[in-house]
């Protein structure tokens, strides 16, 4: 009989120290391990493209028929936010080439581009999550480029200044490998050598380009 009651008096001691134990630790345990954490990670790119030759919509002179191709080379880097956002910048080189056809308005301009431009943008993509090794994501590119040399300072007319840029399209990670696809817009300015703006024009064109992602 002592040892009954020794051993309640036991159960009853326990009681209180149990109750002052952290309620619902196991709960809390538990939740932990389910709960999804949003992984944040480093990644980086380097692309080849091409943007095709467009038009370009001045603001003076309207629609002036040119060749404006340009083939880059950019480097992407910055954070990937769980399997839904990458957040980045990117910066590279591109190079403008083909039929200036200014030289009908301005008869001493060149006839054909022979511009280099480093562009300097912001880059927000937005994932679509699979199972598999294929990616397809949707891009947006906003920023600016900045004339690194062309033929117009080079003949002496004047030099070429750069302006706002932008790229909106679709892409798709498979494995290591990135593939893009969309449309990209530029502005440029021609100052001539005397100061005075001969033109501001924007330029819109398809771009392409494929690379590798780190």
């Amino acid at each position: 009989m002592n040892r009954f009651f020794l051993l309640l008096a036991m159960v009853v001691m326990a009681l209180p120290a149990a109750a002052m134990s952290p309620a619902g630790s196991y709960d809390e345990e538990l939740y932990g391990r389910n709960k999804r954490q949003v992984t944040v990670k480093p990644q980086f790119e380097v692309n080849a493209g091409f943007i095709t030759g467009g038009k370009l919509e001045t603001k003076n002179l309207g629609k002036v028929k040119t060749n404006l191709s340009r083939p880059s080379l950019e480097v992407v880097g910055g954070v990937r936010l769980g399997k839904f956002v990458f957040a980045g910048v990117g910066t590279g080189v591109q190079y403008a080439y083909g039929e200036c056809s200014l030289i009908e308005i301005f008869t001493d301009a060149p006839d054909s581009w022979g511009m280099v431009t480093i562009p300097i943008y912001a880059n927000v993509r937005g994932y679509v999550p699979t199972r598999i090794i294929l990616k397809p994501y949707v891009s947006v590119c906003i920023g600016g480029q900045v004339v690194a040399t062309s033929n117009f300072s080079q003949e002496g007319y004047g030099k070429i200044n750069g302006g706002i840029m932008m790229k909106f399209g679709a892409g798709l990670n498979i494995s290591k490998f990135n593939f893009a696809m969309g449309m990209a817009a530029q502005n440029i300015e021609w100052v001539d050598e005397w100061g005075d703006t001969n033109f501001k024009a924007g330029n819109h064109a398809f771009y392409i380009e494929a690379g590798v992602t780190f």
